[in-house]
């Protein structure tokens, strides 16, 4: 199989070379004809696959070596995310007073956020930074297994290999280069974030004693420490939430948000969406709900089996798992169509609406649910060829962009009108009116939202800590190699500190070891880099597309429907980024008679240099084989800053995204406290 792949590839690219000597090709042109651009990508995707397996490698011994290696990956991410859930394990921490707590994560998350004295919050954090101890040589293990799996492959690092195939980044270098330019970009905004905390913190401290010449400098004792960070920002918010829990959970009665979630589906994108319970035997717990999704113009999309219940033994965190992928049948299967996907949607709501009595979210619960529903609507609206690159099978740094656009709909008054209303007085009105009810104040919306983002900038900078040591642990500068001589990083956590050293403003504890409890290693191992890539393309998307203009208007879902959800992964991201360009401007031309007016137009709001949407275009309308070409002389960097449309920036042999739209939406946000 990988020997047939292999040589029809070769034929189709030497019959391309031979099409631009004018000399007769290999194939002929009904063959040629087949090879559609999502066919090859689809080939070459394969192939890789096959190759990261082993099967192109010389020798049995090399063959045996990877598939040992490969065994060996696998075994690491269930032992070292089984340690975090297992008490046993995990240990417990003493807090005085015969206080004893087990160390699982939502304990240590719970006495963090809300145990008022330092001591105890501290003896809680320096425990947990220590557990489980046997990740420690999991880790390890993990790091050496996987920098040989991708040696024998022939990548220099891991994070190299994971980032073949197609990503926006290119190389490790890129990722690395961005994550610092960002973290030095935000410091300021955390530092005043931090300023603010610390004054907190200093009240208490004047609260609790009076001052003294033997007690330490009220400057010393309010510096904010790592286990300072949570509860004092949960002090924030509460400055800024005057309202209670209550207050919310009023408008957010699951049957209300889910009524609104229509309305949002129907207005924006087309999509009907039929909701009822599942039958017996087709749910997995009472209350699961099944979903159908369909569109006015594309016909039946498939089905989301909706997990809002709140139990035990749930699965702990929200996800989308896919359980059937969508992809276009052939004609000899029934006359063609699609086959629809299937998808479970889990998430949480831990609240009772004091209006009904029925189960309801919270605020930061509704926005989950909303991410989540960013990714079904990536799977339900793909409209690709090939299973393989359908919805969220794209590129590793894209597949969070939808999801993190759809989470600006909570922050938005026109969508929240939808979303949160009191609908108990209105029988009928999951499918009622849009105006059923009473909406939620939206002097209540902005107090969440301000609230949210009074940390904004310190939570940013734990990603980009996670999200370097993810880069440094898996790529082309391990341990050892780091800031220099060998003895000054020679361990895991000395590669946490050189992170937190660079991106935090909080200062690293010495003598723990917070990566033994972050399982993202383990999952994303050399990618986790993607959930920052996302939040910046988001934010400038939220406003390019026009939705941040008009958050219903169909105009601006239909251009986010046609140029970021239904390409799925079948477009490489700089093509996929030019679609975008392209597509606002073809939108733009409908209100003017001048196209070329349009085109520029749509230039200047994508930040793109001048003719850049121009020469975007003509790479779009060249045939597949010609871009094929194109890229394999490499003449298409002379394209790539109209692909990236403004959107992106080139760093280090590869593109990272333009950081200031979202620095300037985090700046704005605190400049409304």
């Amino acid at each position: 199989m990988y020997q047939r792949l292999s040589d029809a590839l070769a034929a189709y690219e030497s019959s391309l070379s031979a099409l631009e000597k004018r000399e007769t090709p290999r194939l002929g042109p009904r063959q040629l004809a087949g090879w559609c651009a999502e066919s090859v990508l689809v080939a070459q995707r394969l192939k890789q696959d096959m190759e990261q397996a082993g099967i192109h490698l010389p020798s049995m011994q090399q063959r045996s070596r990877l598939a040992e290696l490969a065994a060996a990956n696998g075994h690491f991410g269930a032992a070292f995310n089984a340690a975090l859930t297992d008490p046993s394990k995990l240990g417990r921490a003493r807090l005085g007073l015969g206080r004893s707590v087990s160390l699982e994560p939502s304990n240590v998350a719970a006495v963090l956020a809300s145990e008022p004295h330092e001591s105890v919050r501290r003896q809680m954090y320096m425990a947990a930074a220590a557990s489980p101890a046997c990740n420690r040589e999991l880790l390890e293990e993990m790091i050496a297994v996987r920098r040989e799996l991708a040696q024998v492959q022939g990548y220099p690092s891991y994070a190299a290999l994971r980032m073949t195939g197609g990503s926006l980044a290119r190389t490790p270098a890129a990722v690395v280069a961005f994550l610092e330019q960002l973290a030095a970009d935000v410091r300021p905004v955390a530092e005043r974030e931090l300023q603010r905390l610390s004054q907190l913190k200093g009240l208490d401290i004047r609260g609790a004693r009076a001052t003294s010449s033997s007690t330490p400098s009220a400057a010393s004792a309010a510096r904010i420490q790592p286990w300072d960070v949570e509860y004092y920002a949960a002090r924030a918010r509460q400055e800024l939430i005057t309202s209670t829990p209550a207050a919310v959970l009023r408008y957010t009665a699951v049957p209300s948000v889910l009524a609104g979630i229509r309305h949002l589906l129907r207005r924006v994108f087309r999509i009907e969406l039929r909701i009822s319970e599942a039958v017996p035997g087709e749910g997995w717990a009472p209350g699961v709900l099944r979903c159908e999704a369909e569109h006015s113009e594309l016909g039946p999309l498939g089905t989301v089996y909706l997990d809002l219940g709140d139990r035990p033994g749930k699965y702990p965190s929200a996800v989308t798992f896919p359980i059937t992928c969508g992809r276009e049948l052939p004609p000899s299967r029934g006359g063609g169509g699609r086959q629809l996907p299937v998808m479970a949607l889990l998430a949480s709501a831990s609240g009772t609406c004091p209006s009904s009595g029925q189960p309801a979210l919270s605020y930061r619960e509704l926005r989950v649910l909303l991410h989540e529903l960013g990714h079904c609507c990536h799977n339900l609206l793909s409209r690709t060829k090939y299973q393989h690159l359908w919805g969220t099978r794209c590129a590793q740094d894209l597949v969070e962009v939808p999801s993190h656009l759809f989470e600006y709909f909570a922050a938005d008054p026109r969508v929240m009108a939808l979303l949160a209303r009191d609908r108990s007085s209105c029988p009928g009105a999951p499918g009622g009116s849009p105006d059923d009810g009473e909406p939620m104040p939206e002097g209540l919306l902005r107090e969440l939202v301000v609230g949210r983002s009074a940390t904004a900038a310190l939570e940013l900078q734990q990603q980009l800590v996670l999200s370097l040591a993810d880069q440094w642990l898996f790529g082309e500068r391990p341990p050892g190699s780091i800031g220099g001589a060998a003895a000054d990083v020679a361990t895991t956590s000395d590669v946490w500190r050189q992170a937190v050293q660079v991106a935090s403003s909080v200062p690293y504890v010495p003598g723990t070891s917070p990566e033994l409890r972050v399982g993202h290693l383990t999952i994303y191992g050399g990618s986790y880099y993607g959930y920052v890539y996302a939040r910046c393309l988001a934010a400038q998307l939220w406003s390019f597309t026009g939705l941040e203009e008009a958050p219903l208007d169909p105009g601006p879902g239909n251009l986010v429907r046609e140029r970021l959800l239904g390409p799925g992964g079948s477009l490489e991201p700089l093509d996929l980024f030019a679609g975008l360009v392209v597509g606002r401007a073809a939108a733009s031309s409908i209100s003017t008679s001048d196209p070329a007016a349009a085109v520029a137009a749509a230039a200047t709001a994508a930040g793109a240099a001048p003719g850049a949407v121009a020469a975007a275009a003509r790479l779009r309308r060249l045939e597949p084989w010609q871009v094929a070409r194109l890229r394999q002389r490499g003449l298409d960097r002379a394209l790539a800053p109209a692909a990236a449309g403004g959107f992106l920036q080139a760093l280090q042999g590869g593109y990272a995204p333009r950081p200031e739209r979202y620095l300037d939406m985090i700046l704005g946000r605190r400049g409304a406290e």
